[in-house]
This record gives structure tokens, sequence and C-alpha cells, in this order.
């Protein structure tokens, strides 16, 4: 734990004493918070973390999640009331000069509560430095992402059986959703993403009452987590007889994937990567139809800072882990995505997701 304060310290202002995370209640709780005390299960509605540049890691936590904080890798402190935990922070944070704080991640209330607990110190900003710190997975990190890349790539692998004519979009992100955590995992990484014909045209779809229905295209974007790591994979697949727009979509996105694939690596701008998919499709029939980036950052956040995206500066750098996904969508017929998260490396990547690409047809 030592080693990623310290990490994170070297990404802020360098006259830091200190920088505090504080949790507001479900759902307004910081991601910051597991990666600077090392926790890995818990709410910690209202407790702060609190690390500093020596590498100590404290938590305040109240005593509903104690044996969570005990848990993890910081020093514990516990408080029953709101005035215990104002006389710990006070004496935690007594004489410092500057703290930083999450600007993305607190809400005003809270701030305001740091504010007076730090008495004459100077609040300031460290939302970026925290970003570029964790754009950078250490070795436990990649291994909780390998666990759950690999349960949604089993899960991926499933659908093929799992489809059956009729059944409802909700139906199947309930079932995606079920077997993510018979596999082990502590529940999705966001909202599952199962969509039937038209509706594959809406990257963000919700799954609602549509049925599956022959000659539908059936997408689904889906993660899950371990011990607060996500994954995130897509997959496409074809319902009865397929049309030519559907094949041919399914292989210029292919083609673009894999595009992106063979430019990746550390050093590489992110942009760089996103102009090799998007020229694949540019100069398809399909031009103009990727109407999102080729891929985001991933981590305790399925979108966890930095995307590859036309004019974004976005320099990769080795254990930065992405997601390469893009996509072409044609509104009321259907749309085809292919994601993959993978892990930069000097000379390439290593594929983290393994479920099959092929493009395939379910009768």
């Amino acid at each position: 734990m030592k080693d990623r304060v310290r990490w994170i310290f070297s990404n802020c202002p360098e006259d830091l004493d200190a920088v505090v995370i504080m949790n507001g209640e479900e759902p307004l709780l910081d991601v910051a918070f597991p990666y600077v005390t090392g926790t890995k299960a818990g709410l910690f509605e209202g407790c702060l973390g609190i690390i500093t540049p020596d590498g100590r890691s404290t938590v305040i936590t109240s005593a509903l999640e104690e044996t969570s904080a005990r848990e993890g890798k910081a020093e514990v402190m516990t408080f029953r009331t709101s005035k215990e935990r104002e006389e710990l922070a006070v004496d935690l944070l007594k004489g410092l000069r500057k703290v930083g704080v999450n600007g993305l991640g607190i809400i005003h209330a809270n701030y305001l509560h740091v504010k007076r607990w730090a008495g004459n110190a100077e609040l300031v900003d460290v939302s970026a430095g925290l970003e570029a710190s964790r754009l950078i997975k250490d070795r436990e990190e990649v291994e909780r992402m390998r666990r759950a890349c690999r349960i949604a790539s089993q899960v991926a692998d499933e659908i093929p059986g799992m489809l059956r004519m009729g059944m409802k979009e909700y139906e199947m992100a309930a079932e995606l959703n079920y077997r993510m955590m018979r596999l082990g995992s502590s529940g999705p990484a966001f909202g599952t993403n199962a969509s039937f014909g038209a509706s594959s045209a809406e990257p963000h779809h919700e799954a609602e009452d549509i049925a599956l229905r022959d000659g539908d295209t059936a997408l689904f974007d889906f993660g899950c987590k371990v011990e607060g790591y996500c994954s995130d994979i897509t997959r496409t697949f074809f319902v009865g007889e397929v049309k030519e727009w559907q094949r041919r979509m399914y292989e210029v996105v292919s083609q673009a994937q894999q595009a992106a694939l063979k430019v990746i690596r550390a050093g590489v701008n992110g942009r760089d990567v996103d102009a090799a998919a998007r020229a694949v499709i540019d100069a398809s029939e399909f031009r103009g139809l990727m109407v999102h980036s080729t891929g985001h950052g991933l981590g305790l956040s399925v979108h966890d800072g930095g995307r590859m995206a036309p004019n974004h500066d976005f320099p990769l750098k080795a254990g930065m882990v992405l997601t390469v996904e893009p996509g072409v969508y044609i509104r009321g017929q259907g749309g085809v995505r292919i994601e993959d998260d993978v892990l930069i490396t000097e000379d390439g990547y290593e594929m983290l997701t393994s479920a099959d690409k092929r493009m395939r047809v379910i009768q």
C-alpha cells in the first residue's frame, strides 16, 4: 500500500501534506476511496481515507464498516458518532498547510466538512493526479481485472446457448448478471446492455420488454466486478436469416478492431489508435456511423479516465487497461460492436478478454 500512496503523491503537487477522500452516501461514493485505502468491500458512507507522503494510509470508518476496513491495507480508526468522526479527522489534519481533495468525487457538503476540520490548511483539487495514478495499474489491480475479464469472457461464450426466440431483453440481462455472479463476481460492473433488433443501434441501451425475433441483431455489452475492479466486453450475434448489411457490418467492425490492435502499445497516442479503427469504417459504406470513441480506461470505474478519441491527447503507457470497442450503428435497423479489454505493454498489449469473436448466427 505504501508504494501506491507514494505513487499517488508523485502525480500530485509536490508540497501536499495529505490527501483526503470522503464518501457521501450511496450512490455518491468516491471510487478513489478503495484505491487509497486498499479496501475490497463495504460502502463506507460518510467515511474518510487519508494518505500522507510517507506512504501512510488511514481509514476513519463507522463501526458499521469496521470489519471491512480491517480487511483492507490502511490503519483503522473507528467512530460511532459524527462528533467522534470530527475529532479523529481534526486530530489527523491539524497543523497541515496544504491538503488535497478529489474535486470529482467529493460532494459540496463533505467539502465543507473537510475545510472546517483542516483548519487553516489550503484545500486543492488533486483529481487529475488521482486519475493519472489510477490509469496505471499495479500487479494486484491487474490480477483482479484478469479475473473479472475471465468471468465476463466465459459468460459471453455461453450466450448462444442462452438465446431463445421470444425471450425479452431484460430476461437476457438478468441471466448474464446471474451467471457472472455464479462464477464469483460481486455483481455487474454497470447496467447490463442486452439489445435486440433496432435497439442494438443504441450504444447505451437499457434492457426493455422487447422480444427476440428472427432476423434480429442481438448485442450484449456487459461486465462484472471482482474485488472492486471491472471488466467490460461486447459481443454481437445474429438470429435466423442474416441480411447482407448485417454480415458486412460485422466484417467492417471486426477489421476496425484489428486495425486498432495492430497499433496499440505504450508510446502511441490514443487518438492514433482511434484513427486506425475509424479509417477502416470511414473507407466502407458505413462512413461516419461510428458515434463514440474507440476505447476508454477501465479499472475501479467502467470509465476510469482517458479515452481514445479524435483530437483527444491521450499518450498510452504500460500498465494501462483499456477497452477497444469500435462499432457501427444504423438507427432503426441495428448495430454491431466488438469490445475487448487489453493491458498496455511496452511492445503491444495483453488481451484480457478471450471470448469468441467470430461472426455467429443463432438458428
